[in-house]
């Protein structure tokens, strides 16, 4: 199935006998050289027909060269302007530089100008004509840090062609499933004639395009090339920074969450708790082991009204992480001091506030309101009533079975009761269910806090 350059469609499998649809539609890219040697003017691409009678190449097909960025202003063509003599199943064809031709003495098949293959970071693909005087791709290899659009073959190649080529070891369609790095490759010709191509890596010697040469990195680290720390390595002469990390340079890098000082600008305030210092590993991760062990818990409502009631529970061990995303579902442990604040045998005593119409950095889409009122709904009488009674203490109100309704408006923002001792037996649990609306009736904020007490 050949697609349009720009639109991909969505293909949940690249069956290759599919791509019969235009004339040399079952050719493939086998092999991409882009530099030799330290030469970046020694480069070929190596097709492969996958058919019977894909001759006809003349005006029906192309090379598309893309640079990093992938940008159509600096896309490069080249066009065939030939038929080939062997069109059988199997057979190659080999379209190289000049140079590469005067140093191989391997006569390509189609000769193109030096520079069009980026040799690290670029894109490669063949088209076909479509018959109604458009292109459509059949084959691409992307590679490097190409930032282009990679359509249905999947993020590019780790692997690049300079100073070895790109050859292809799986036909899934895939950058990165279906291709490997070679040291020493072997071209051939649509007449099959082919030339080994003899490498100078693995000598231990750094001669020209090689970065490296076994265990000799000439002097470089991978603090030389930038990175905080790790060990160098080389493969196939390349410089490989597996080993190498970021962590350390005090700069937020790749898929670090802080580093060091830089914690992205957030605080234990930001992740939803009320206190404390937020902290970062050695290995660039957030750490709240050092934040309060106290924290809000929205309650899951929708995100617009969801700061307008929010509980403040106590409960280092199931303390937010870093997307501050606090659990409705809190448990504590009996005897865990870091929740069970209580001395009564066999029971867990957990602090909890009621807190309305919060800042809270975790909800950017929530304003904070006055409140009109709050109903609250409570398995136990008395600590309803505890809770009732807290929240009606924070402004002029009244009491009407489970709600409390204020006049005025209780005005915001970030108003809490005072504590409200929980109290569960051991294996005892309970579920707190809120609603809140603000002055004028909307918006509304329902919420739920399930306590439990584990043994």
């Amino acid at each position: 199935m050949v697609r349009p350059f720009g639109v991909w469609g969505v293909v949940a499998a690249l069956v290759f006998t599919a791509r019969l649809a235009a004339a040399q539609g079952n050719v493939i890219i086998d092999q991409v050289l882009g530099s030799w040697q330290g030469d970046d003017s020694v480069q070929f691409v190596e097709l492969q027909l996958r058919a019977d009678n894909q001759n006809g190449f003349a005006g029906n097909a192309d090379l598309v060269f893309d640079t990093a960025a992938g940008d159509a202003t600096s896309r490069r063509f080249f066009i065939f302007q030939q038929n080939i003599a062997n069109g059988a199943n199997g057979a190659r064809v080999l379209i190289g530089t000049l140079r590469f031709q005067a140093i191989t003495g391997l006569q390509p098949d189609f000769v193109i100008e030096p520079g069009l293959i980026q040799p690290v970071n670029g894109r490669v693909c063949y088209r076909v004509g479509d018959g109604q005087g458009g292109w459509s791709v059949v084959d691409c290899i992307a590679y490097g840090a190409f930032t282009g659009d990679v359509g249905p073959f999947g993020k590019p190649s780790r692997v690049t062609p300079d100073n070895r080529a790109l050859g292809r070891v799986a036909l899934t369609f895939s950058n990165r499933a279906d291709w490997d790095a070679f040291l020493s490759p072997t071209p051939v010709n649509n007449p099959g004639k082919s030339f080994a191509m003899q490498t100078l890596c693995g000598d231990g010697k750094i001669a020209q395009g090689e970065q490296c040469d076994d265990t000799n990195l000439g002097g470089a680290t991978c603090a030389s090339l930038g990175f905080a720390k790790g060990k160098l390595a080389c493969t196939q002469c390349h410089y490989d920074t597996k080993a190498c990390s970021f962590c350390g340079n005090n700069e937020i890098n790749g898929n670090e969450e802080c580093d060091g000082d830089d914690l992205d600008e957030r605080t234990c305030a930001t992740l939803g708790f009320t206190g404390g210092t937020l902290g970062c590993t050695e290995k660039c991760l957030i750490t709240t082991e050092a934040c309060d062990a106290t924290f809000f818990v929205p309650g899951g409502g929708p995100p617009k009204p969801d700061c307008l009631f929010e509980w403040q529970v106590m409960n280092a061990a199931q303390r937010p992480g870093v997307s501050g995303k606090a659990s409705p579902k809190q448990r504590c442990r009996l005897g865990d001091a870091g929740c069970d604040t209580g001395a009564t045998p066999g029971s867990c005593t957990v602090p909890v506030k009621v807190c309305l119409s919060r800042t809270d950095a975790r909800l950017p889409k929530c304003t904070p309101l006055s409140i009109d009122s709050v109903q609250l709904l409570v398995p136990d009488p008395v600590l309803g009533a505890s809770l009732l009674t807290a929240v009606g203490a924070l402004g002029t109100s009244t009491l009407s079975d489970d709600t409390v309704t204020f006049a005025p408006a209780l005005l915001g923002p970030d108003v809490c009761t005072d504590t409200i001792a929980v109290v569960l037996p051991s294996g005892g649990k309970t579920k707190l269910r809120a609603k809140v609306a603000a002055s004028g009736g909307k918006p509304k904020d329902a919420d739920v806090l399930r306590l439990s007490c584990t043994p």
